[in-house]
């Protein structure tokens, strides 16, 4: 009979209102701030010695874009949130895939310059009440794990607002057949606004979770400024055009003549060049203008998936739970957004600083 009245309970939803006023963010490296601290190089040696603590990449009030610096006063970090024992596949997939994260965590993520971090201190939330619950190097698949990441983190309560942006790996590939089709991408993430309702307290004042449009990447493989942009590729200074031309390179000087056996296991974690980290944007063949159409038009049918999946999303949850106050909304403000060379991390994949405020800035306009 107990059991029976929990079922009962469960589909009439009377389950506590606990949702609170801030922000999460699930998504890809976006997400974390990954290489956006501007000390950031693409470099072995120097990102093992950040992360074994010999290099520390502190924030500075100067390095947040002027748009986000009178909200950033103390620089309080956000929360980051951890992996979730749902994920747990009991089998050593789970125990690989939390080792390449702590690896990435440790050296690459800066949350303060992340897109998702200026936007919760625009909206007036506390740093503790912006949750980051995405990962580097994530596709939309994953968003129903980073669903159940916040979930965890507070016993089902939920923030007002929920950013879903995977935005980059989706469209990064050894080859343009393992591209994510645009009815999967579109799947995935109605699977992780599902998750959520199905899971999450019922929010007092209800919840809105907002798809920002996929960004318009393309630009990284053509825009004359990115292409010009100077950067250090294992200690040499050179262009992001010519970075690109070297898929091998020499993992240069600074580590010669290191015997250190942790550090030469560490560097066979790191590709020799950036354009190994997605060859299908960055390999030269992406210069040949069909792939550059071929991406193009995936991203103008990412973009379609994505407003399908926000329609398909408040009708289902309008028929199965009209008690959860959930609302999926499109903002198309970040299909504007153009970067040029110095929005640009020192990789000439992620963004900077200034590409994460251009990123933050675009989302908040379809959010007040």
């Amino acid at each position: 009979m107990k059991r029976l009245f929990l079922i009962v309970m469960s589909l009439l939803d009377v389950s506590p209102a606990r949702a609170f006023e801030g922000v999460a963010i699930l998504g890809d490296s976006m997400s974390t701030g990954a290489a956006a601290h501007p000390q950031m190089e693409f470099d072995s040696w120097k990102i093992w010695e950040i992360f074994n603590g010999k290099t520390k990449l502190d924030v500075q009030a100067d390095q947040v874009p002027p748009e986000f610096r009178k909200f950033a006063k103390g620089l309080e970090s956000p929360t980051r949130v951890q992996p979730s024992v749902r994920e747990n596949d009991g089998g050593s997939g789970w125990l690989w895939h939390n080792v390449t994260q702590l690896l990435s965590a440790r050296t690459l993520e800066e949350h303060r310059l992340s897109f998702g971090y200026f936007v919760g201190l625009a909206l007036g939330a506390a740093p503790k009440d912006i949750l980051l619950a995405g990962e580097n190097g994530a596709r939309a698949s994953r968003a129903w794990m980073h669903a159940s990441r916040l979930i965890g983190t507070r016993n089902g309560d939920i923030p007002e607002r929920i950013i879903m942006l995977y935005s980059g790996n989706d469209l990064c590939a050894q080859n343009y057949d393992e591209i994510t089709s645009a009815n999967e991408y579109g799947e995935n993430l109605l699977s992780g606004m599902k998750y959520l309702v199905i899971n999450a307290h019922t929010p007092a004042r209800g919840s809105k979770i907002f798809l920002p449009a996929f960004l318009p990447v393309t630009s990284l493989i053509n825009e004359p400024s990115i292409l010009e942009h100077k950067i250090k590729l294992n200690g040499e200074e050179m262009t992001c055009k010519d970075a690109r031309s070297k898929m091998f390179a020499s993992r240069g000087e600074s580590s010669e003549g290191i015997d250190d056996g942790r550090y030469q296991v560490f560097k066979n974690f790191i590709p020799p060049s950036p354009v190994l980290l997605c060859p299908t944007l960055f390999h030269p063949a992406a210069q040949d203008p069909a792939k550059q159409t071929l991406l193009a038009n995936r991203i103008r049918a990412y973009r379609d998936a994505q407003k399908k999946a926000v329609t398909d999303f408040n009708e289902w949850r309008g028929r199965r739970y009209p008690g959860k106050a959930f609302e999926a909304v499109y903002l198309d403000g970040p299909e504007q957004v153009r970067f040029t060379g110095d929005d640009v991390a020192g990789d000439c994949f992620h963004l900077s600083a200034r590409g994460q405020g251009k990123v933050a800035g675009a989302i908040l306009k379809g959010i007040l």
